[in-house]
């Protein structure tokens, strides 16, 4: 069964990223429907848009909270993808599997090794000890590829932790989900073009490095979801009408 696909995009997204996104979805990723939560960028038209003025201090608060209008709209699949803007999608996918990368426990030293304590760091921590005391695997899924989850779950998480706003890592270790292993794919710098299933950009590796030139030109095709509705409309009533709007008979 296709599943629905579901962006949560800033209010404000300029969305150049997210179009070449949809184009490698439609090339190849199995899906029913995409649906936007939040923006909804000039020029690119979802088959479903759940308006959110988002909430919250943090970023994933924000995200959080138009996640939580995506899972209580009964027009969607029972289990959706959830993607962000910079996902690239190379190869065919065959299977519905979510990926890992490592434990909570071992982001929560890299990035404080790399980066310092912060308050992301704290919230991973919180997270682990919920998970730990709940007696549950504390697996990372923090990586920047699509994750599948069902709505249903998904609501009764929310009802059962109301301030969670990690979702990926406790929703997957909570249910215990089927996983595989994998290396984050997110790009940083300007000279890398990665060789592998999925892609995740930066804003910067996007616009200036070689990784963004290289989508640029792998998805050159523009994809139905970058057509207005009264283009489309237009398009299919070109074997109908002529061009100066008589009806056609042959």
């Amino acid at each position: 069964m296709k599943h629905d696909i579901v962006y949560l995009l800033r209010n404000d997204i300029a969305g150049e990223e997210l179009r070449y996104s949809i184009r490698s979805v439609v090339q190849n990723f199995p899906y029913r429907k995409i649906i936007f939560v939040g923006g909804k960028p000039d020029g690119i038209e979802p088959d479903i848009y759940i308006e959110d003025i988002q909430e919250g201090k943090t970023k994933a608060q924000r995200s959080t909270h138009s996640l939580r209008k995506a899972i209580a709209d009964n027009r969607l699949t029972d289990d959706i993808w959830l993607f962000n803007d910079d996902f690239f999608i190379m190869d065919k996918v065959k299977e519905d599997i979510n990926y890992f990368n490592g434990t909570i426990e071992k982001r929560i030293v890299d990035i404080k090794r790399n980066i310092g304590a912060s308050p992301y760091v704290h919230a991973l921590d919180v997270m682990r000890g919920q998970l730990f005391n709940l007696k549950k695997d504390t697996l990372s899924f923090s990586l920047h590829l699509p994750f599948l989850f069902n709505r249903q779950k998904a609501l009764d998480l929310f009802e059962k932790f109301p301030d969670l706003s990690m979702f990926r890592s406790f929703y997957a270790n909570y249910y215990e989900i089927d996983c595989r292993y994998m290396k984050d794919v997110k790009v940083l710098d300007n000279e890398t073009i990665p060789d592998t299933a999925y892609i995740s950009t930066s804003d910067s590796s996007f616009r200036e490095g070689k990784v963004g030139d290289f989508l640029r030109q792998y998805f050159a095709e523009p994809s139905e979801y970058e057509k207005s509705k009264e283009t489309q409309l237009r398009e299919q009533t070109k074997e109908i009408y002529d061009e100066d709007g008589n009806e056609r008979y042959d």
